[in-house]
């Protein structure tokens, strides 16, 4: 298997491939009875399970389960998890914790990923299986759901944002892992690498998200909604 390399031949082919499964849902999603839509979703869903099962399936094969690499402590299997939240159960707070932190993170992180091998290998299709299902359940609930964030959104994601960073930073802390890159930055080129040494990027990624959210936000301002 060749070496991973962002935005080689691998990463383009996926980013095509997300791209047009998501124009695809969306057309199918505002063409669609509400009964495809509902189905849509309810898809959507098992397919972010699947993956997460898909992942915990190998590493069980593999006996590679260890408390360092093993939890779901990362930001995207948060997000994950507020994602089928929001198909399923239909929560606003699911779904506004999925566009916030899906777009801000996992966007980032389809964009930059930390991969040491390409196509076929697990790790890029799980990688991709999963990360990229995020971003298809986003656009699903913008478009055939019709999400809006509520007024104070921006205090509520920076609130939960700061949870995730007291609540995994302090595991990362205590016991020397690295979830969420909270103890160091990933070994690909990404954000982190402009936001200064460790600590202080954490500190820098305050300032980050804030302006991050504050943009996600602006389509809604602008048009009034």
């Amino acid at each position: 298997m060749r070496e991973f390399r962002i935005f080689g031949q691998d990463h383009l082919a996926a980013l095509l491939v997300l791209a047009v499964l998501g124009a695809a849902i969306i057309r199918a999603g505002r063409r669609g009875s509400p009964r495809v839509c509902a189905w849509i979703g309810r898809l959507l869903a098992a397919v972010l399970i699947g993956s997460a099962a898909a992942n915990y399936a190998r590493l069980a094969h593999q006996g590679g389960f260890t408390w360092e690499y093993s939890l779901p402590l990362e930001l995207c299997h948060w997000v994950l998890a507020a994602c089928v939240a929001a198909l399923i159960l239909r929560r606003q707070l699911a779904a506004e914790i999925a566009y916030f932190w899906g777009l801000g993170g996992t966007l980032q992180a389809v964009l930059t990923p930390d991969l040491p091998l390409g196509f076929p290998s697990w790790d890029f299709v799980l990688f991709y299986w999963a990360h990229g299902s995020i971003l298809l359940a986003i656009a699903y609930l913008i478009a055939v759901r019709g999400f809006r964030p509520r007024p104070g959104s921006i205090v509520r994601m920076m609130a939960a944002a700061n949870f995730y960073l007291v609540f995994v930073g302090g595991l990362d802390l205590a016991f020397g892992w690295n979830y969420g890159y909270l103890m160091r930055p990933p070994a690909q080129p990404s954000l982190l690498d402009w936001l200064g040494p460790w600590p202080w990027y954490i500190v820098s990624l305050e300032f980050v998200a804030l302006a991050i959210f504050w943009i996600l936000s602006l389509p809604w301002k602008i048009r009034g909604i």
